[in-house]
């Protein structure tokens, strides 16, 4: 196994560094059928955004329950590519192209990087997941394939004030969608930081809502959209805005809505039981 792409369990995830390598685990009580094989993107280092300690906690979430493997990627530049990609069923961005192309040669993704991604979701119908701060990748300059299949916070459109909590709220939209049937109709979000005025890309489902109270800073008065589903091409995705730090990502309600939204990006539906 390369360098900066590493295999993670919810056991081999607590000790996550790049160069480990460990067995995709399934466990006895694994569910039957194929697991869906999810690869985390991520290694650009944002100030405010620790992927370090972020992707453990994601593979801690999808991997309860045994139905999902994950593998981990901080060097998008050598494992962006066709060859690779074929190999999973969702690709997850826990990334944020914060740093110049000469300060981090290996998590910059090339122009070959963005077609094999590209084509991986839109012609080869892989999964897309986008979580929090992975929406306001690729802005600046905007890449607008990204942005058609993401939204997010794009140039002008996007905020947040200091982290706190709020209450997220699935909408009657929500309700009847394959992801949002089995999630919580409403749950106590923990300390997080809540995006608002971000894009929902044209032909988007907006799942769930939170209410950003003008009470405090920089709150909007308004339900802002934190969880959509999103049709690209052949591919499906899954935004959420939530999970800014381990503890957000780890709050029992964000963690089913993220298993289930992984789970419906690689097939387009989810079991019922998973929560």
């Amino acid at each position: 196994m390369n360098i900066g792409i590493t295999a993670l369990t919810s056991a081999a995830a607590l000790a996550l560094g790049l160069g480990l390598s460990a067995d995709c685990a399934r466990g006895d009580d694994a569910p039957s059928g194929k697991p869906v094989r999810v690869l985390i993107i991520t290694g650009d280092t944002h100030p405010a955004h620790n992927w370090k300690a972020t992707t453990p906690a994601i593979a801690d979430v999808l991997t309860q329950g045994n139905r999902i493997e994950v593998v981990a990627t901080s060097t998008p530049t050598r494992d962006l590519t066709d060859e690779n990609l074929a190999k999973y069923d969702v690709l997850l961005l826990n990334y944020l192209d914060f740093k110049k192309p000469t300060e981090s040669p290996e998590t910059t993704w090339t122009d070959a990087n963005k077609a094999a991604f590209l084509k991986a979701v839109r012609e080869d119908g892989k999964g897309l997941v986008l979580l929090h701060h992975a929406s306001g990748s690729f802005a600046r300059p905007s890449w607008a394939e990204f942005e058609q299949a993401a939204g997010g916070w794009r140039p002008k459109r996007g905020n947040h004030g200091p982290a706190h909590e709020f209450t997220v709220k699935k909408t009657a939209e929500g309700q009847s969608h394959p992801i949002g049937s089995g999630a919580p109709d409403e749950f106590p979000h923990l300390t997080d930081e809540l995006y608002q005025n971000c894009v929902v890309p044209e032909g988007a489902t907006v799942l769930a809502t939170a209410y950003s109270d003008p009470s405090k800073p920089q709150g909007s008065g308004k339900n802002e959209a934190v969880i959509w589903a999103n049709p690209f091409g052949k591919g499906r995705v899954f935004d959420d805005l939530l999970g800014h730090d381990v503890a957000a990502i780890a709050d029992p309600g964000a963690a089913t809505w993220l298993r289930r939204g992984v789970l419906w990006a690689a097939k387009g539906e989810v079991p019922a039981e998973v929560k």
